[in-house]
């Protein structure tokens, strides 16, 4: 068993949450210490971008202590644009699924995902 780490709230009793916030709180938070920073490293600033809007701002921040303050930068900047764009339920889901694959919690997500800009009103 995966040792949570260091200063993240232990994930929910029940295992595997039933809300998207949830999953990915329970996947990041059973993550090492190193291994939680490796993984959100690598992840594209889209994905975790989409991913972590569903958690609270103070889970967010403890997550951002983990990891280099550009990247922590770069995923707050897209999650600001993310409520510009106009994805579907249907893509954020697969994003939010991707996201968990990366920590082993999902199947991998095959083919890209395209996220389209919003077209503004004129």
């Amino acid at each position: 068993m995966k040792k949570p780490a260091r200063g993240l709230p232990p994930p929910s009793a029940s295992g595997h949450g039933r809300t998207p916030a949830a999953s990915i709180w329970n996947a990041v938070s059973s993550a090492s210490a190193a291994a939680l920073q490796n993984t959100l490293m690598r992840i594209p600033d889209k994905v975790c971008a989409v991913a972590l809007a569903a958690l609270p701002r103070e889970k967010r921040m403890m997550l951002y202590s983990r990891i280099a303050g550009p990247k922590a930068a770069r995923i707050e900047e897209e999650i600001a644009l993310e409520s510009r764009r106009r994805t579907s339920a249907f893509v954020r889901a697969r994003i939010i699924r991707s996201f968990l694959s990366y920590f082993g919690q999902a199947r991998k997500v095959p083919g890209r995902i395209w996220i389209r800009p919003r077209r503004d009103s004129q």
